[in-house]
């Protein structure tokens, strides 16, 4: 899939609240497991790399959202939620 396509996809997860609009706590890399792609929505599969990110949420009962995500989803998804989702095309 083509990298806009990729952060076309992302910017649209952000807005939707599918994908978080923060950093992740933390990011584990490893052979995939299995899961679906947070973001493309493809399996991941074990002969490919994947990445898991992981957000606590603090309060009466902490929680451990994780994502999976393929290496180049991830980072069409760190770009495009750094930059607060803007294309970093100019517009009129």
């Amino acid at each position: 899939m083509d990298d806009s396509i990729l952060r076309e996809k992302a910017r649209e997860a952000i807005q939707n609240g599918k994908l978080p609009t923060q950093s992740p706590d933390s990011i584990k890399g490893g052979p995939g497991c299995g899961e679906t792609c947070a973001l493309c929505g493809e399996t991941l599969r074990r002969n490919q790399m994947e990445l898991e990110a992981e957000f606590r949420q603090d309060g009466e009962a902490a929680e451990l959202y994780k994502y999976h995500l393929h290496p180049r989803c991830f980072m069409a998804w760190e770009t495009e939620h750094t930059q607060g989702g803007e294309s970093g095309q100019v517009g009129c």
